[in-house]
């Protein structure tokens, strides 16, 4: 699995977990911190396609060869 898929993997059970808490502890300062922890999920996409961009490779120095006398 690639960093990138383990690091989707973790960010998507956060925001599963936060749901849930969400749901099952309806208190209102639970709500309150649970809800300042969804603000981020913006952020953390964003994080994620940076995460995911393919990086760029710089192309190999192009050498020449000497050419071959009588070639």
């Amino acid at each position: 699995m690639s960093d990138y898929n383990k690091y989707v993997t973790a960010v998507n059970k956060i925001f599963e977990v936060a749901a849930k808490l969400k749901v099952n502890y309806p208190d209102n300062d639970n709500i309150a911190l649970i809800e300042s922890i969804e603000e981020t999920k913006s952020a953390v996409v964003d994080g994620a396609k940076l995460f995911g961009a393919p990086q760029k490779q710089q192309a190999p120095a192009h050498t020449t060869e000497p050419q071959k006398e009588g070639a």
